[in-house]
């Protein structure tokens, strides 16, 4: 999921084998190169960083991507694309990873499982392999560690501080980005500025969290982004066939869009439950407040008796 530390652990990998290629290059965000309208951008960027002394404004679209054909399929070539999020955005680089050069590898980081999938079954054709490696969230030990390192910043936290901890990574629940960035805030406040950010945060989750997440719904069809909506606010925990049930009888079309929002990282099935990191269930019930903050009769959804209960008196 969006916050997990897949570009941090790339980065560290690129760093640690990139001197055994002959060439080798990482492009950061994709997606967002995509986005902002200039493929053609990343196949520059792999050529810089891999090509010496060539001036690509002299080249055509086509040309350059002949260019990146010919020079990775001749070389032992280490490219990483970092944050892919649809299929197409590595189809256009004319980067095929059936014809890269010998001892080639390629490494996509991506929220959509969907992407490896597709790769898995291709590379299977030509007897070659990809691996997929699903980021887990820290463990409490490592949560403690990293939540320590920002909080403290190498000084030694008060008592009463330290038996805060617990509470703040049963808020984080695991995930980097909320650890870091909940320890950098509390960094060098007082146990009591401690208490009262927590219940801030409890209540109005941190806008930095919140917008790395909420670019995981960036490209979400309309009915997927519905059947998300309905999981956070009223579905979390409930049995995957009875929420299919509700959900298509609302015309929704769950069996697919379930199983896209697995693929994307937005929530998992154990034991025949669906579940969802509470970050992503904040997310979701922040996206149906925000239009109207302190107007729950315009609310798409109301899940809260006192909520409820105070429109229902307010229409009658």
């Amino acid at each position: 999921m969006a916050g997990i530390g897949k570009t941090t652990i790339a980065s560290v990998l690129y760093d640690r084998i990139s001197s055994q290629f002959d060439a080798s290059c990482f492009i950061e965000n994709v997606s967002k190169i995509y986005r902002d309208g200039d493929a053609i951008a990343v196949q520059k960027q792999i050529l810089r960083q891999t090509v010496d002394e060539i001036n690509l404004e002299t080249y055509s679209p086509s040309e350059i991507s002949g260019i990146v054909r010919k020079r990775m399929c001749n070389r032992k070539f280490l490219v990483v694309l970092d944050n892919v999020d649809i299929l197409e955005q590595v189809e256009e680089l004319a980067i095929n990873p059936r014809l890269l050069g010998t001892g080639s590898r390629m490494i996509i980081t991506t929220r959509n499982a969907h992407i490896l999938r597709v790769y898995e079954e291709q590379l299977s054709l030509s007897h070659d392999r990809c691996v997929s490696y699903e980021v887990p969230l820290l463990n409490n030990n490592e949560a403690c560690k990293l939540f320590y390192r920002k909080a403290s910043k190498g000084k030694d936290l008060t008592s009463e501080c330290v038996k805060l901890t617990n509470e703040v990574l049963k808020y984080a629940q695991g995930l980097p980005l909320a650890v870091r960035v909940v320890g950098s805030f509390l960094c060098t406040r007082n146990v009591s500025q401690w208490g009262d950010a927590m219940y801030r945060l409890r209540n109005n989750p941190d806008n930095k969290v919140m917008d790395v997440l909420k670019v995981s719904l960036e490209g979400l069809h309309s009915n997927d982004k519905e059947i998300f909506l309905h999981i956070a606010c009223f579905f979390k925990g409930e049995k995957e066939d009875y929420v299919k049930r509700i959900l298509d009888a609302c015309g929704l079309h769950p069996h697919f869009g379930i199983q896209n929002l697995i693929e994307r990282s937005l929530i998992t099935i154990r034991n025949q439950k669906i579940h969802m990191h509470e970050m992503l269930q904040e997310l979701g019930k922040k996206i149906v407040r925000q239009q109207f903050l302190d107007e729950p009769g315009s609310w798409s959804r109301l899940w809260l008796y006192d909520d409820f209960y105070h429109v229902m008196m307010t229409e009658t």
